[in-house]
């Protein structure tokens, strides 16, 4: 999240009121100026209250993957908006993490899975 963020203050740095307003942000701009809040594309604020936990090893790390699966998605559909290749460059980093973390977490699960969890 901190690499969108960061993204996000370099792009909109130095905008008008005006640029801001055009590119759809005036409701963003009117309670956050410039600064960097973290929701989603609807506007609801990120919360950890979505984080879940059983207990359970190999629920816990299915939800993970699903977690990795999902940033993956939404990294390629902004890929996929995105014309300038100086936030693309980042975008592909990033997604390229999601997949080695889902990738590590099947590992994981197959272990525990083994293991008898």
């Amino acid at each position: 999240m901190e690499m969108i963020a960061t993204m996000i203050k370099q792009l909109t740095e130095g905008a008008s009121v005006e640029e801001m307003k055009e590119a759809g942000l005036g409701d963003m701009y009117s309670e956050h100026a410039l600064g960097v809040y973290p929701s989603n594309a609807s506007g609801v604020p990120f919360t950890t209250s979505y984080f879940a936990v059983t207990g359970d090893v190999l629920a816990d790390i299915s939800e993970d993957m699903a977690a990795e699966e999902k940033a993956r998605a939404v990294y390629e559909n902004l890929i996929e908006l995105a014309t300038d290749e100086d936030v693309i460059g980042p975008l592909l980093f990033l997604r390229q993490r999601e997949i080695i973390h889902f990738n590590r977490f099947k590992e994981l699960y197959k272990y525990y899975k083994k293991k008898g969890y």
